[in-house]
């Protein structure tokens, strides 16, 4: 029995009707799709993709047409677990989360994925955003002490990376008031004055935070150069970012961190359905299409599709970029 993921109502809509007009002789081929929270870009993102996806395997006219379909989810860890429980077949997922869980390292730990998880490639960039009430007196990250602070829902990447960046400022989840919720209730809970600070790890613009900010009720605070620096060094999964200053109405560059985001697949995927994911992935249509689903689809470059890459390759995403000449003397077999 499959039990359809919570999603809009108009888009499995729209699959049903592509897939019932298009290619009613043959038999679907359904993949479930991990994608994230509302307030974050997975999901738009991922919808985008999707959808591309599934009107280029109708339109192709394929025996086995593909049927994606995007749910949302707790985030990176959840969507990579939900993968080794056979749950989904392909997730988004934040490139050091990906690296852990592949290594079996922290919330892996004792968890075999390594015979599970490939990956498509990588997306575009994710900051790390440390967001605070305006009268919150938080100005770094040493002022977190004894506030509340949102750190995401249990199990997924910003958690993880708000645990990391806390450690390395000699600091623990103990020494704030942790509140486990998704971005869009922590949002709510700051402005009715009952959370301090929400750690959200997302490409920028995140409109939710923007309209924090218009609303005079939050602002975007720099990490501190020294703790970018010691974190980028130390795990070659972050980098050093700077956010422009008219992003979030502010007079100064945001200093913070960034991360990749990953389309990671099973293994047991289908080589023909991984080629044929990865080749619309990076698809002129598919560029455009993104260009208007999310404000950083600008950043989805075919180009940088390896970058980071810490997991070997899905053999169907292989195969697409061998035949498109890629360099793939650093990617892990």
């Amino acid at each position: 029995m499959i039990v359809l993921p919570r999603m809009h109502l108009c888009y499995y809509i729209l699959c049903l009707i592509l897939m019932t007009s298009s290619a009613q002789l043959y038999a679907e081929q359904l993949i479930r799709f991990g994608t994230g929270g509302s307030a974050g870009s997975y999901f738009p993102v991922g919808s985008a993709i999707a959808k591309e996806i599934n009107q280029r395997s109708v339109a192709c006219c394929s025996d086995n047409p593909l049927l994606v379909i995007p749910q949302r989810s707790n985030g990176s860890v959840s969507n990579i677990r939900d993968l080794g429980d056979n749950l989904l077949e392909i997730a988004l997922a934040q490139a050091d989360v990906v690296s852990l869980a592949y290594q079996g390292m922290g919330q892996f730990e004792g968890v075999e994925l390594k015979s599970v998880l490939r990956t498509i490639g990588t997306l575009y960039q994710e900051s790390v955003h440390l967001v605070v009430a305006v009268d919150s007196n938080i100005n770094s990250i040493a002022d977190l002490t004894g506030k509340r602070v949102a750190v995401d829902e249990l199990g997924s990447g910003t958690q993880f990376d708000a645990e990391l960046i806390l450690a390395a400022s000699g600091m623990s989840s103990a020494d704030v008031k942790p509140i486990y919720l998704k971005p869009a209730d922590s949002i709510k809970r700051m402005r009715s004055g009952l959370v301090d600070a929400i750690f959200i790890v997302s490409a920028y613009p995140v409109v939710a935070v923007q309209k924090l900010i218009e609303d005079g009720v939050g602002q975007v605070v720099s990490l501190g150069n020294d703790l970018i620096s010691d974190l980028a060094n130390e795990h070659l999964y972050f980098s050093a970012q700077s956010i422009p200053p008219d992003i979030y109405a502010g007079d100064e560059e945001i200093n913070t961190l960034s991360v990749s985001a990953q389309m990671i697949v099973r293994a047991d995927l289908p080589t023909a359905a991984a080629y044929e994911i990865t080749s619309t992935l990076w698809s002129d249509t598919t560029l455009r299409a993104l260009l208007n689903s999310h404000p950083r689809g600008s950043d989805l470059v075919a180009g940088n599709a390896l970058q980071g890459v810490g997991i070997p390759l899905h053999p169907g995403a292989l195969r697409y970029y061998k035949e498109q000449n890629y360099d793939l003397s650093g990617v892990p077999r």
